[in-house]
């Protein structure tokens, strides 16, 4: 079971040392790695959220890319906010898994949902390229 990100963060912080903060930061990436192969939805969420803040440290956190995709195909509206706070943080135009997105902004853009539909125009405003743009325009 891997930490709440709460406790992360206080871990982090508590380090006296670099090489000390990167042992943190290894040991809870492992654990997220772990989590992701055995496909623990539960903490899901959770888990981005941990890697977007492992992100504004500086450390590598692109295997959570795919994470971030399934978070945004969730019904749900605060896993939808966090797998698109990840999409604009983890990923750039020229990520290849972006192309996967365009399904899913779709449907998010056509949402009754408003607070959904903003969260799919946020995103496409940060990260859409000109075949994105082309593909979504007519929604």
């Amino acid at each position: 079971m891997s930490l709440k990100l709460r406790d992360l963060i206080r871990q982090v912080r508590a380090c006296k040392t670099a090489a000390e903060e990167r042992a943190v930061i290894a040991k809870e990436s492992a654990m997220i790695r772990t989590a992701i192969r055995e496909e623990q939805e539960q903490f899901r969420h959770r888990n981005v959220a941990k890697l977007l803040f492992m992100h504004m440290l500086g450390y590598p956190t692109h295997f959570g890319q795919l994470e971030c995709m399934k978070l945004v195909a969730s019904p749900h509206f605060p896993e939808k906010r966090i797998g698109y706070l990840g999409m604009m943080l983890l990923l750039s135009e020229q990520a290849d898994v972006l192309m996967l997105a365009t399904n899913s902004l779709k449907n998010d853009l056509n949402s009754d949902n408003k607070f959904i539909a903003g969260l799919a125009l946020c995103a496409i405003g940060n990260l859409a390229t000109a075949d994105m743009s082309r593909d979504l325009a007519p929604e």
